[in-house]
């Protein structure tokens, strides 16, 4: 009717997505919302857990008031804590998509709405990582026993203790370069190739390094009774599940026997199924 009255017809879609459309410029931070709900929820959480193992029985066991410990020590435990367990989840949907690509035997089938929402927010997740992994820096080197040198260490605890800097120290270093390839300045010189290789490459590494000083920081504590106050596990126990998990998902990924199929589906072949079983196609962008 539109053109028959010689008026020209412009599609600017539904009516539905007028309302999107004006709210847009009205909204604030939407692709933050999820990865603070989750700094915030992970922090809430060990900070009231590691205030009752730490803080309250101190105060019923030993009658020893420690309160004044929230304020740094206990914000130290709590930032490298939160910091791992999101740089873990920045890199374990990618697993899990991958995992998933195998099963239905193409990459060309969209992800659930839960992950596909996941892999979406990834880089603020990351972001939020590198915050908290800042914030620990800063508190580690203001803590006054961090600047303590002992002499009378046995070889075995020196050998740690070495090892848990050095650790800290590359995977930070990466940590940040991570951060600086984020921006759009930086990220925006590089090619497909040089992105995707310090961000899943050097994420790995950079994952892989932080398991590894957490690790060295538990040593043998699991094993020590005094440990499990009110049995309950420490913190650097609690924070290694997720990271250990992604990385052991993405060593079997890693394998050839894995590896070499997922990157066939992942450049566009296709497993023969019954066509009622593919469903809906529609690229994924990986």
């Amino acid at each position: 009717m539109a053109t028959k009255l010689g008026l020209t017809v412009v599609d600017k879609g539904s009516l539905s997505a007028a309302k999107e459309v004006e709210d847009f410029p009205l909204e604030l931070f939407p692709e933050w919302r999820m990865p603070l709900y989750v700094a915030f929820g992970l922090s809430a959480f060990f900070f009231l857990y590691l205030v009752i193992r730490d803080v309250i029985y101190a105060y019923v066991e030993n009658d020893e008031d420690i309160s004044y410990r929230i304020m740094i020590s206990l914000a130290n435990k709590i930032t490298p804590v939160v910091s791992l367990i999101m740089l873990s989840l920045c890199y374990l949907p990618g697993a899990i998509a991958g995992f998933l690509q195998l099963y239905r035997g193409t990459k060309y089938r969209r992800f659930p709405n839960w992950l596909d929402r996941w892999m979406l927010c990834r880089k603020q997740l990351g972001l939020l990582a590198l915050g908290f992994a800042l914030l620990h820096a800063i508190y580690t080197l203001i803590l006054p026993g961090s600047r303590l040198v002992q002499t009378d260490w046995k070889h075995s605890l020196a050998w740690r203790t070495d090892s848990l800097y050095a650790l800290e120290i590359l995977g930070f270093f990466l940590f940040v370069l991570l951060g600086l390839t984020s921006l759009p300045s930086v990220g925006g010189t590089l090619s497909w190739r040089e992105f995707s290789f310090v961000q899943s490459t050097l994420g790995y590494l950079t994952l892989f390094l932080s398991t590894a000083h957490c690790y060295i920081y538990a040593w043998d504590r699991f094993l020590r009774k005094s440990t499990y106050k009110w049995y309950t596990p420490p913190d650097s126990m609690l924070c290694l599940i997720v990271p250990s998990v992604t990385l052991v998902l993405k060593l079997i990924l890693v394998l050839p026997c894995v590896n070499r199929p997922l990157m066939r589906i992942r450049q566009g072949w296709e497993c023969n199924r019954p066509q009622d079983e593919m469903g809906e196609l529609k690229a994924t962008n990986m």
